[in-house]
Formats: structure tokens, sequence, C-alpha cells
């Protein structure tokens, strides 16, 4: 269901979208901010992914480390 996956800010973008009434140049406001939202999201997702990545390989190397001293 879509309620349940995305927030009330989104699910009204959405709506506003598919709104056939709705003017041409608040359709486009509403898709610009999705896209906007979706770029913002893919960026936090891979930065995230890449500090996750390097953390996993410190730790990885400190216990490869560890086990080579004793």
């Amino acid at each position: 269901n879509m309620k349940n996956k995305f927030g009330v800010y989104i699910q009204k973008l959405m709506t506003t979208v598919l709104d056939k009434e709705q003017d041409e140049f608040v359709v486009d406001l509403a898709l610009s901010e999705l896209t906007r939202l979706k770029v913002d999201l893919n960026n936090f997702i891979i930065k995230n992914k890449i500090e996750d990545d390097n953390e996993k390989t410190v730790k990885k190397l400190l216990q490869e480390k560890k086990n080579g001293e004793e």
C-alpha cells in the first residue's frame, strides 16, 4: 500500500502528478520535487553504503592485525 511506504509529503506530490485537473505547471513542480528527493535519497544511500563498506574494511583489517599478533 502506497500510504504505508511514503510520507505525507511524497504522497501529496504523487497525488498532484496523477491529478488530471492540475495545471501543467503545478504537475511539473511536483515532478521536479520528486526528482530532487530521489537524487537526495540516492546520494544518502551511496554515502552511507560507502561509509559502511569502509567501516567493515577497517574492522576486518584490525581483526587480521590482532590475529597476526596472537
